[in-house]
Formats: structure tokens, C-alpha cells, sequence
């Protein structure tokens, strides 16, 4: 009886220790991010909150409640209402900033808790037409050059 309480503790705190591992998330420094909470349909309130105490979003009713939002999230942050009604309780973190980079948590009171971590990265950009054609004009220029040399030299 003893080895069969033992093998439920430790299964009971290995569900719980899961459970409290977060999701990653990476958002790009400038651009937009979507942290994920997937729930339960029909739920009345949910929260999102950063580091455990910053107001993120609240969600009541289906709707984006912002009476108690840090002033870090002010017009940053949109929910969808048509996807609330499927259980889908995702914000969209807009212009993320390093700032924002930690950990998130989705709410449902008494239901389930969602931990994310943001990650937050700098924007990488590709190469593009500008630069193509400033190292084809350097190319152009030195293939001058060693002709306007080669013909000199005869």
C-alpha cells in the first residue's frame, strides 16, 4: 500500500511540475506577436499577465477588458473576439519591444493557468535590392578600373 501512495505523489508532482513548464515564444524587436492560450469555450474571465503582476489584458465577457492595463501595453494588445467563442484566448503583442521579453501568463480563475516566455530578438534583415546593386557597382567599377589599366599598359 505504501509503494502505491508513493508511485501517486510522484505522479501527481511530475503532471504538476509539467504543467507548470512555459511555452516559448519568440517575437521579433518592431513587429508583432501572437502568445498563445488556448482554454475551455464559454469561460467569463480570463487574465494575462506579466512576470505574475503586471496587467497584460483582461478578458471578460468575450471582451478586451483594459480598466487595470500597465500603461506598457497600452495600444498594443488586441484579442479576437470570433475566436474567444471557440476557447482561443491568444493576445496579438504588437511593436514588441526587449522590454517585453519574459514570462506571460494566461488566467482562467480556478480552470487552468497557461506560463509562456518571450523571447525577443532583433529584426534581421535580408539583403535587398539596394545592396545588390551598390556591390554590382563596386564590381562594375574595379572590372573598369583593371581594363582602363590593362589598356594603358599596351
Amino acid at each position: 500500500m505504501n509503494v502505491s501512495w508513493i508511485f501517486c505523489f510522484t505522479f501527481l508532482l511530475l503532471i504538476h511540475t509539467v504543467s507548470l513548464q512555459s511555452v516559448p515564444v519568440e517575437g521579433v524587436l518592431g513587429k508583432s506577436v501572437i502568445l498563445p492560450c488556448l482554454l475551455e469555450r464559454n469561460l467569463q474571465e480570463v487574465y494575462w499577465r506579466y512576470n505574475d503582476s503586471r496587467t497584460v489584458c483582461d478578458i471578460s465577457d468575450g471582451k478586451e477588458d483594459f480598466a487595470e492595463q500597465d500603461p506598457a501595453y497600452k495600444d498594443r494588445v488586441t484579442i479576437s473576439p470570433s475566436e474567444i467563442k471557440k476557447g482561443n484566448f491568444s493576445i496579438t503583442l504588437r511593436k514588441v519591444k526587449e522590454s517585453d521579453a519574459g514570462p506571460y501568463t494566461c488566467i482562467a480563475p480556478n480552470i487552468k493557468t497557461v506560463n509562456l516566455e518571450l523571447t525577443v530578438k532583433e529584426r534581421r534583415t535580408a539583403p535587398g535590392n539596394g545592396d545588390s546593386l551598390r556591390r554590382a557597382d563596386g564590381l562594375l567599377t574595379l572590372l573598369l578600373g583593371c581594363a582602363l589599366l590593362y589598356s594603358l599598359t599596351f
